[in-house]
Formats: C-alpha cells, sequence, structure tokens
C-alpha cells in the first residue's frame, strides 16, 4: 500500500522553510514501522522558495 503525505510544518511562525529536523525524525519514525520512502518532492512557492516536501511512502514489501 502507498501513502502520500505533505510535510509544512514549520520551526516558528515566522519561519520560511519547514523543519527538516522535525521531518527526519518522522521519517525515522515511520521507516521505525516497517515503511519505505519511495521519494520526496520539495513544493516551491512562485519566488521559488521551498514550502512543503511531498512525501510518497510504501509497505516494505512493495518497495
Amino acid at each position: 500500500m502507498k501513502k502520500v503525505f505533505i510535510f509544512s510544518k514549520k520551526k516558528s511562525w515566522f519561519s520560511t522553510q519547514p523543519d527538516l529536523n522535525l521531518l527526519n525524525q518522522q521519517l525515522e519514525k515511520l521507516q521505525n514501522q516497517g515503511l519505505v520512502v519511495d521519494s520526496i518532492t520539495p513544493a516551491i512557492t512562485l519566488f521559488g522558495a521551498i514550502d512543503s516536501f511531498i512525501i510518497v511512502l510504501s509497505d516494505q514489501g512493495e518497495a
């Protein structure tokens, strides 16, 4: 089974980019649960700044 989610949590309300440390922590937890990261794609704003990440996960058996 594949799962898609968007990660856009910022360090603070005035931050312009997603919190990469929190993203890495959450990805590690998901991998410990048996999910495999298929892809991570940045979503950018009109001005070229990274606004969020689109992440595709799958079960370990499907990778």
